[in-house]
Parts: structure tokens; sequence; C-alpha cells
């Protein structure tokens, strides 16, 4: 499973690179500065668009690895003792609860335009561990998100 989420992650990434690489190419031919022939869009042609696709498939093999991380909050207590205190922050963070259980909780972005943004990979989930709360989910959010439950809720 965690595999296939992955490989998930890294699919919508290439295409979204890719759909980035042909706006800026369809830009370029529709605003009059190259026709568009793909031997005087790109130095090599066809061999510079395989090059541009193939990095684009490393890098997208490589962005779930680095974009996506579990990190663990100094927090006091649990989860359930924190619940409402976690609710209410998420909150302000512009998430909503998505899922609640006894040691889980899962939460979406509330706006459609952010979780476009972030290609519907905006789930953060919050989870009691053996040693406290672990917190799951992109990496520049949860870092947010962690260090703020840490100065609120900390030890």
């Amino acid at each position: 499973m965690i595999l296939m989420r992955y490989l998930i992650r890294s699919l919508k990434t290439f295409l979204y690179f890719l759909a980035i690489f042909i706006i800026i190419v369809a830009v370029v031919v529709l605003s009059g500065m190259e026709e568009f022939d793909i031997d005087s869009l790109f130095r090599d042609g066809y061999k510079s668009l395989v090059q541009i696709f193939i990095v684009l498939a490393l890098i997208a093999a490589v962005y779930p690895k680095v974009s996506y991380a579990k990190l663990f909050p100094r927090i006091n207590g649990n989860l359930s003792g924190n619940r409402i205190q976690i609710t209410g922050l998420m909150e302000e963070f512009g998430y909503v609860v998505e899922n609640d259980s006894l040691g889980k909780m899962t939460f979406r972005l509330k706006s459609k335009s952010a979780r476009f943004s972030r290609k519907y990979e905006d789930r953060v989930t919050i989870e009691q561990t053996e040693n406290g709360v672990s917190v799951e989910g992109l990496r520049k959010d949860i870092v947010r998100i962690v260090s703020r439950m840490e100065y609120r809720m900390g030890e």
C-alpha cells in the first residue's frame, strides 16, 4: 500500500510537471515567438523532448520521498487528551476533519483550489503512537503544524 501511494504521488507529480511544460510551450507558440515545429522549438528537436521527459520523470520519482514526511511532535498528553486543541489548530491552517477514530485523525484542506494546487495529496494524518503522537503529510505543511503544536501543547 505504501509503494502504491508512492507511485500514485510520483505519477501525479509527473503529470503536473508535464502540464506546466505544455502550458509554457503553448504560450510560446500562441504568442508568436516560435512556430509549432519541434525542431525550431528545441535545439535538438525530438531528442531534446525525450531528454526533458526523462528529467521530469526523474524529478517526479524523487519528489514524493523528499516532500512527504512523518514527524513526531513533543507535546504533553496524547491524541485523545489534545483532540479539541488539535482540531482547532488544524482549522486555523484551513483543514477540516475527514475522519476521527480513537487513535487516528485525518484532515483535508477545506479550500478546493488549495487541494488542487497540492494535487489532492493534502491529507494530514495525526496518529497516536507508543511514544506520543505522529503527524504525516506534505512536509511543508506538517513542519508548520508540528511547530505550532509544540508551541501550544509542548513539554
